[in-house]
């Protein structure tokens, strides 16, 4: 169908959310011939993925970001939009804090000299990991805990010294309610290449607004949804300053949480099954000088306030950022935690101590550059059995679709699984019909 008007005829559709998954069905659907309009709270595209500037011109995203080998959806719409020549791959080394030693973290001789662990342990880590690899679906793992899966495979020892600290780190008192396909996933997902595109993913999503206002689709920006109500046969959607648009039909991309709260509509016409979800925070820094000179340092010290350290331009070239080196210190953390509303300087002067544990010598004298962000609802805490409960398309409201990250099990966040989502997404809106939005 793509190219053409649904058998239905033109809709026009309004999309909450300007983050990849509403960009990608915005694009998707105005090559099947419709009308399109993004409404998006931010000042520009983006989402979770949207950048800011670091100076005029130079761009960095507010969330560390990058592909894999296997994130071929995204790839494959980087090539569509003509840009396949911007996204260059990388092998940066990614380590895992452990007693307060940094150990590399990835590839098979790198598990063997995980000395803190006996060698019986490390064989059974590396086994674990290759059976991950190759296991090709979630499935078996859908009905059973990550802490009762890597205890019974992976040892005791191997998942009190690794697993646990890490699961607790994201996902704090419910880390022990988390399901092994969640865990799965990121395994099965991740290769060591990474893919990172030039001038940052800002680049991406610049150019796929770009074409979607070139096929007649509008993106408005800084549109920060208050309600979405139905009059007549259409669905108005107000702003938070009373701006009104009304639309045949709307698919939202926020959290359900807010879609929930934003309108009377409940996904799947019944009473409403949402896992709880973590807000994002990161702390960024920009230094005159590399902090650890490794790309990736997840953190399993639970005293540590943050748990992970992604020194960006251990990746890319800092050339690109006037010289630049930049550092993530990322959390995950409950959406009502004090840091939400910290200042950049308060988290920093928490945070000193801890990044002194990495680097003896760091003074902050040695910062040029300081800014945090936070994204509300931005991991959702997945338990298993979680499959029978995956929120569908439709609503109550038949003329309002919703479609977020909380359908991409089992797989986590991700800009290629927004990709792939919003096929999905408008493959079903298409086959509904037409005059179900139009009365």
């Amino acid at each position: 169908m793509s190219g053409s008007a649904s058998p239905g005829g033109r809709l026009h559709y309004g999309v909450l959310g300007g983050g990849v998954l509403g960009l990608a069905a915005a694009y998707e659907l105005t090559k099947r011939g419709h009308a399109v309009t993004v409404l998006e709270a931010g000042d520009r595209p983006g989402g979770l993925a949207a950048s800011f500037e670091i100076e005029p011109g130079i761009w960095l995203e507010k969330f560390y970001h990058h592909l894999f080998r296997t994130d071929r959806s995204i790839q494959a719409l980087i090539a569509q939009l003509g840009l396949a020549d911007r996204l260059h791959w990388h092998r940066p080394e990614s380590s895992i804090e452990i007693d307060g030693a940094v150990h590399r973290f990835d590839s098979p001789g790198a598990l063997i000299g995980l000395r803190c662990l006996p060698l019986v342990d490390r064989l059974r880590l590396g086994a674990v990991l290759a059976i991950l690899k190759l296991v090709r679906t979630s499935r078996p793992f859908d009905g059973v805990t990550a802490r009762t899966w890597l205890t019974r495979f992976a040892g005791r020892r191997a998942y009190a010294a690794i697993w646990e600290p890490l699961l607790t780190g994201k996902f704090g008192a419910r880390a022990g309610d988390v399901t092994m396909a969640w865990l799965w996933a990121r395994v099965h997902d991740r290769t060591p290449e990474l893919g990172y595109v030039d001038g940052g993913f800002q680049t991406f999503y610049r150019e796929l607004a770009r074409q979607i206002e070139e096929r007649g689709g509008e993106i408005v920006t800084s549109f920060r949804v208050a309600t979405v109500e139905t009059r007549g046969s259409c669905l108005d959607v107000v702003s938070a300053d009373g701006d009104l648009r009304s639309f045949d039909r709307v698919l939202s991309t926020l959290a359900p949480h807010i879609t929930m709260a934003i309108s009377d509509a409940v996904p799947g016409g019944g009473t409403a099954d949402l896992p709880p979800a973590l807000s994002a925070h990161c702390l960024i820094l920009a230094l005159d000088r590399p902090l650890t000179g490794t790309y990736w340092i997840a953190i399993t010290d639970r005293s540590c306030p943050f748990l992970a350290v992604v020194e960006h331009t251990a990746m890319a070239d800092r050339a690109a950022y006037g010289g630049r080196h930049l550092v993530y210190l990322g959390n995950y953390v409950p959406v009502t935690d004090p840091i939400i509303k910290e200042t950049p300087e308060e988290t920093l002067a928490r945070f000193a101590p801890a990044i002194r544990r990495l680097n003896p010598d760091f003074d902050p004298g040695w910062v040029t550059g300081l800014w945090s962000f936070a994204a509300p609802f931005a991991q959702p805490v997945i338990e298993p059995g979680y499959r029978r409960r995956l929120p569908p398309f439709w609503t109550s409201n038949p003329r309002l679709f919703a479609a977020s990250m909380f359908q991409v099990y089992p797989h986590d966040r991700g800009q290629n699984y927004s990709v792939e989502l919003a096929r999905r997404v408008v493959d079903f809106m298409e086959s509904q019909p037409a005059s179900v939005a139009t009365g």
